[in-house]
């Protein structure tokens, strides 16, 4: 074989080589690019995932905020009305007295202050009957009807009314229109925040 011939096989041999090795590089490049371009992906899906994520989240953080501002500002405009009626309901205390029937309202308040007490008092014992000054002649009507040993002021400060005790002071019954209103304030707030509730919330 000449010296020709050998080199040509070295040539072609070489050139063999060369495409063997350029056809690894370009698979392993594919490779390489394949992988970088499949963890492009996973990280650009990650980071949607998150930005999805927290944008649920900042969501659901708005909606819960102005859910909660919004049962604040019923709450208070519930509560503003029944202040609102409430007042109202005190307002016209001082004119109870100026009522048709504000003599027999006395007498029923009169006869549940001497009713509460009495069975408490020793055999004997007066009841002091207290009233407002402006209930001077109502009070003089309304007393002769009890068959009790009374004793009766008129020193009390009130929109109408009455409170009756024993003569010691140790037992008492407060029925005036305030104590009366003062008892009944947590039930009247309570039946209200129902009917205000019910109104702003018809189903």
């Amino acid at each position: 074989m000449d010296l020709e011939a050998i080199l040509e096989g070295i040539r072609k041999a070489g050139k063999q080589q060369v495409e063997l090795i350029e056809q690894d590089a370009d698979r392993q490049s594919s490779e390489i690019l394949s992988k970088a371009q499949a963890d492009a992906n996973v990280q650009k899906n990650r980071i949607l995932a998150d930005g999805k994520t927290r944008l649920n989240r900042e969501q659901a953080l708005i909606e819960q905020q102005f859910l909660i501002q919004a049962l604040q500002v019923h709450a208070d405009a519930r509560q503003s009305l029944i202040e609102e009626v409430l007042q109202k309901v005190q307002d016209r205390f001082p004119e109870m007295r100026n009522q048709k029937d504000y003599e027999v309202i006395l007498e029923d308040l009169a006869d549940e202050a001497v009713h509460s007490i009495t069975p408490s008092l020793f055999k004997g014992q007066k009841v002091v009957l207290r009233f407002d000054p402006r209930d001077k002649k109502r009070a003089e009507h309304l007393i002769k009807k009890y068959n009790l040993p009374i004793s009766v002021r008129y020193d009390l400060s009130c929109s109408g009314g009455c409170c009756a005790e024993s003569e010691d002071g140790k037992i008492l019954a407060m029925n005036t229109l305030e104590s009366r209103f003062e008892h009944a304030f947590p039930y009247i707030k309570q039946n209200l925040s129902i009917f205000f509730e019910s109104k702003m919330n018809p189903r």
